[in-house]
């Protein structure tokens, strides 16, 4: 069974229509800091107890974790509707 494509830690995170102020309070990190692993300028170097804030903060658990922070890749996804199922490219951007 192949994993689905997580979200992109932006698109995630506007989902859930949190700032990165709001972010970066909670991880105890600058907004800068967020703005730069959302560019992908710097790779997140989390501890455990920042992971679990994160998680809990987004309502995910690790494994729904986005593997990429950085910013959001155009994906296209298949919808399964239970009929002939139709291709929708969503541009993530």
């Amino acid at each position: 069974m192949t994993k689905a494509p997580s979200l992109s830690f932006v698109v995630l995170r506007s989902l859930k229509q949190i700032t990165q102020k709001e972010l970066a309070d909670v991880l105890g990190v600058t907004e800068d800091t967020i703005s730069n692993w959302e560019r992908g300028k710097v790779v997140p170097k989390l501890t455990i107890p920042q992971t679990k804030a994160l998680c809990n903060l987004l309502e995910v658990n690790l494994e729904q974790l986005p593997d990429n922070f950085g910013k959001p890749e155009r994906h296209s996804y298949q919808i399964d509707n239970g009929k002939s199922p139709p291709v929708a490219n969503i541009d993530l951007e």
